[in-house]
Order: C-alpha cells, then sequence, then structure tokens
C-alpha cells in the first residue's frame, strides 16, 4: 500500500502529467498534447505560482515564538528529515531539512515538556538505514538533551503510523506540542487528533518565501517546480485521510 501512495500522486504531479501527454501525442499523432505538456511545464515552473500553492499549504500557520506555548506532556518531532549518503565502504546520514529536529530541541530546551519523542520512519526501500528516530536520539544526546528525557517510536512508514505508534508510548488523551513542516502540519494535526491527542502547533521548515518578485521570478525554475508537485501530492494526502478517517 505504501508502494501505491508513494506512487500515484506522481501521475498528477506536473511531471507525469508532462510525460501523459508526450506519449499521448507520440500514440495519437497529436501536437495539441505537445502544447499541453508545454503550458503544464510553464505553469508549474513559474515561481510565482509555486510560492501561491505553498501559502496556501501553510496557512494559517506562522513561525511561533517559543515563549508563547503552554507546557505540554510531549514533544512530538515527526520523521522526514534525513537521507543517507556515500556508497557501501562508508556512508553517513546527512540532514535534508534540519528545523525540525531543532525545533524539537529548541522547545525540549526551554522546559516546554520533559520528553520528546522521535518517530522512527523507516520506508520499505530505505530499510538498510537506520531508523531515523534512532539517529536523531543519538544526535540529540550528543548536543546535550538527556537520554531519559528522549523516547523513540517503533518503525513507521508514513504520518498515519506516527500517530498511532505515539499511542504506544504516552496516554492518547495527552497534549503534545505536534513538531511538522508547515506545509504538513494540516494533515499531520488531523491524524493526531483523530487518536485523541490535544495538539498544539509548533510548524517548522516554511517553503513559502516571504521576498519581493523580480523580473527573474517570472522565468521557470526548478524550485517552483517541487513546490508544485509538492502542493498536489499533501493535497491528494489530505483528501485521503479526510475520507479513510
Amino acid at each position: 500500500m505504501i508502494y501505491l501512495h508513494k506512487i500515484l500522486p506522481f501521475f498528477l504531479s506536473p511531471l507525469g502529467l508532462i510525460l501523459i501527454f508526450l506519449m499521448a501525442s507520440f500514440f495519437f499523432k497529436r501536437r495539441i498534447f505537445v502544447f499541453l505538456a508545454f503550458i503544464v511545464l510553464i505553469v508549474s515552473s513559474n515561481p510565482i505560482v509555486g510560492n501561491y500553492l505553498m501559502q496556501k499549504l501553510e496557512y494559517p500557520y506562522k513561525p511561533i515564538p517559543i515563549n508563547t506555548l503552554k507546557n505540554s506532556d510531549a514533544i512530538v518531532v515527526l520523521s522526514g528529515m534525513l537521507k543517507l549518503v556515500g556508497d557501501n565502504k562508508y556512508n553517513i546520514y546527512e540532514f535534508s531539512d534540519p528545523d525540525r529536529f531543532f525545533g524539537g530541541l529548541d522547545l525540549i530546551r526551554e522546559n516546554k515538556s520533559d520528553k520528546i519523542i522521535f518517530t522512527a520512519g523507516q520506508l520499505p526501500w530505505t530499510d538498510n538505514w537506520q531508523p531515523e528516530g534512532l539517529i536523531l536520539k543519538n544526535k540529540a544526546i550528543s548536543l546535550g538533551v538527556p537520554q531519559a528525557k528522549i523516547l523513540v517510536t517503533e518503525n513507521v512508514k508514513n504520518t498515519y503510523e506516527e500517530s498511532i505508534a505515539v499511542t504506544k508510548l504516552i496516554p492518547n488523551n495527552s497534549s503534545i506540542i505536534l513538531v511538522t513542516s508547515a506545509f504538513h502540519m494540516h494533515r499531520a494535526k488531523h491524524l493526531f487528533e483523530k487518536q485523541g491527542f490535544e495538539i498544539t502547533p509548533f510548524p517548522v521548515d516554511f517553503k513559502n518565501q516571504n521576498i519581493n518578485f523580480s523580473v527573474m521570478d517570472y522565468l521557470p525554475h526548478y524550485k517552483a517546480l517541487e513546490k508544485t508537485s509538492r502542493f498536489i501530492r499533501e493535497t491528494l494526502g489530505r483528501i485521503y485521510y479526510k475520507l479513510l478517517l
């Protein structure tokens, strides 16, 4: 099932649609499909479009001063921030987006809870990796967080499994500060609330840029294409879980 969740959104993503249109033009010999592929590419890679869609995903979340948060039973940091680099002889784990991890550390250092929970994300195609939560636990200890304050869930493959795994570590009527990317917070908050948790969102890793646009922002850019693709994938995830739960 996890493979379907990851693969199916591709066909509704900009690159998936472009591929479908190009294949249609090849088989049906119609130039209209090439034109449609071109339009999808130009629109989806436009920085103004990408930034607008990320605004929609991240709304209404904004950066929150830590001192405005009340204390909670636990801080929960969701997976999705590490990559494995190197080869069979030597490899290491690096952060792709460290904001979730350091957001969680800032909260525990400010004594917003006496425990922090890392989820042990591990997708089927990364089963040769250590579960992410274990790596983050060791990193947190190396940065001075007491081991007694750190919990790690069982292995999980997606946000829904993360929400269930946390119920096995703390009562599901607990108050938690949920740390995840702003674009992901809407879906994550929904799933954790369905488990009975009282949620205080702590969004991080904002993708929407607060900048003044220039003429360069009308030119296609790969980062805009990434934002558009992320918007489609996340929107499909929200719809799926709204219907399922």
